[in-house]
């Protein structure tokens, strides 16, 4: 299993050792450290796929001039501020391990002993809270300018490859709205059809909420399908990964490469995703939840030999209730299939311990997943529900003890 530890970054004091689990869920109040989380999670599991594609270069590269540091502070938009001498990162991967003990230290990179056996390939997508830019913005692929590649660079760059897959002869079916559906198409762009299959829109006029979602969806749903399919790149290309092109036998290397193209199917993916809630209705939340843990059933029945993992950050008690409902579902399955069957949700089962959730306070981790009764305890968020009440009560109090009076 996967684990991380993060100490004294950003708002991060101690996180402990975090497994890694196939659904994760962080909640806490805003600049807490969620997002800082994730994108250090994230950016050591792009590391660790890069050095299994790629070649030795790869671990040197980011073994030396503090490039581990400096391309995450630039890729997720960290600044120095964040680290300091007391700064600590492990990461233990499945088949790297990656240690940066400190702001003025190298990172270190080490191969697990069956490294050769378990190298592969895998797809990660990082979707930030500013994922309606795409719809919002008319164009944005070809406005969006940025020094450095950045997360929102590469965000827009597998929107441009994942939205390709869905035409009009194949639309997507939208799970958070009501008979709307998605296509993309060269001339027309994004394209939203409505109910009657006739009426059309740009995501550009759609709602908030539509705008927000769909990108979710969309992502997702390549991504889960790109599992099992090659990754789509030339042999010469494949070569400059693993710094071969200077070879004089091009072509030798170039079979070799061939037969390496043929076992290098995508095994997993991994997806983050910063508050999943945004500008929704909590059905459209509770549709979306269900629809990516259906997505990691899917990916489980795949015989790739890895598992599919979703990340998610959330302000939503609606979140936080649709993934107890999935945990339920789990539970339920092990006493009763049939039950569950009758209910629909037989594609929406994952095993129960699948499903991890933390609380972020002071800058430290909390598990929030009651081992006893197998459910995400809310009493984070209910407490908010708890000053409402109680100021409720309060003034109610002024106003008709007032009347009695």
């Amino acid at each position: 299993m996967q684990t991380i530890e993060i100490r004294n970054i950003g708002p991060l004091v101690e996180t402990g050792i975090v497994p890694v689990s196939q659904v994760m869920l962080l909640i806490g109040e805003q600049s807490t450290g969620k997002s800082t989380f994730m994108k250090i999670l994230c950016f050591c599991c792009w590391l660790e796929k890069q050095v299994m594609i790629g070649g030795d270069s790869i671990v040197s590269k980011y073994t030396h001039y503090y490039r581990f540091w400096n391309e995450l502070k630039k890729f997720h938009h960290f600044n120095d501020e964040f680290l300091s001498d007391n700064s600590y990162i492990i990461y233990d991967g499945s088949a790297i391990q990656i240690e940066m003990p400190g702001k003025k230290r190298n990172a270190k990179i080490v191969r697990k002993p069956n490294f050769a056996d378990i190298r592969h390939n895998l797809k990660i997508s990082f979707l930030p809270s500013e994922r309606n830019l795409l719809s919002s913005i008319q164009n944005i692929e070809n406005l969006y300018r940025s020094k450095d590649v950045d997360m929102l660079f590469n965000y827009i760059l597998e929107w441009g490859e994942a939205r390709s897959q869905f035409n009009v002869a194949h639309p997507l079916d939208l799970v958070f709205v009501d008979n709307m559906k998605y296509h993309y198409d060269a001339k027309n762009g994004d394209v939203l059809t409505l109910a009657d299959g006739h009426s059309k829109i740009k995501p550009y006029y759609a709602s908030s909420g539509v705008q927000s979602a769909l990108p979710i969806q969309v992502l997702a749903t390549y991504l889960a399908g790109e599992v099992g399919t090659s990754a789509k790149k030339s042999p010469v290309e494949y070569l400059k990964q693993l710094d071969l092109l200077d070879s004089k036998d091009v072509k030798a290397l170039t079979t070799v490469l061939n037969n390496m193209l043929n076992r290098s199917s995508y095994r997993s993916f991994h997806m983050f995703i910063e508050e999943l809630e945004q500008n929704l209705f909590p059905k459209a939340q509770f549709e979306l939840v269900k629809m990516l843990v259906g997505l990691l059933k899917q990916m489980d029945k795949k015989p790739t030999g890895y598992k599919s993992t979703v990340f998610l950050t959330t302000h939503s008690p609606y979140v936080l209730t649709a993934l107890n409902v999935m945990m339920l579902a789990s539970s339920a399955y092990e006493l009763s299939p049939d039950k569950v069957n009758d209910l629909g949700l037989e594609d929406y089962v994952i095993p129960k311990e699948s499903y991890s959730a933390y609380c972020i306070k002071n800058g430290r981790f909390e598990n929030i997943v009651d081992e006893e009764y197998g459910f995400i305890k809310g009493d984070f968020l209910d407490s908010v529900s708890e000053q409402v009440d109680n100021y409720t009560f309060e003034l109610n109090s002024i106003i008709y003890g007032n009347a009695e009076e």
